[in-house]
């Protein structure tokens, strides 16, 4: 079987196969009435922890992500560069990996953190930059799939 069709095209038996290859991170999630935080996990492993806007029915610039699973590839997003964007939202679009501390640096996105803290009242999170970094290093710019979890 050759490796392409005559339109040039994979045939979906090695698309499907390079899906299986994608590393899988897992983002168990929970939401307040003012942010959603989270732990996103590689394996067992825990990378970092993560800030969201909180769920308000998926509203484009205002919510979390839905609970699912989705495809996640490099991006250069012309405000913070070279990025991961969440793709297949259904919805939505340019949800990008970012840096950043409270969801006021953020329009419906996910911002890598190293810790959960309180400014001003209000949960965000701390050492954005090296929790950011701490991902882009692990995931050497390839794609990836990450499971979405809601807990209570």
């Amino acid at each position: 079987m050759p490796l392409t069709t005559k339109n040039g095209k994979l045939p979906v038996l090695v698309t499907d196969l390079e899906r299986l290859k994608m590393k899988q991170l897992t983002l168990k999630t929970f939401s307040t009435d003012d942010v959603t935080i989270g732990k996103l996990y590689n394996g067992n492993k825990l990378i970092c922890h993560t800030v969201e806007r909180p769920w308000l029915d998926n509203v484009a610039n205002e919510s979390c992500i839905p609970e699912g699973e989705y495809t996640v590839k490099m991006a250069n997003s012309p405000r913070f560069g070279p990025t991961y964007e969440v793709k297949s939202v259904p919805g939505r679009t340019h949800i990008l990996f970012h840096k950043g501390n409270t969801i006021n640096d953020s329009l419906g996105c996910i911002l890598p953190v190293s810790n959960i803290a309180v400014f001003n009242g209000r949960i965000g999170g701390a050492s954005s930059k090296f929790a950011y970094d701490r991902l882009m290093n692990l995931l050497h710019a390839e794609s990836f799939r990450l499971k979405i979890e809601r807990t209570l």
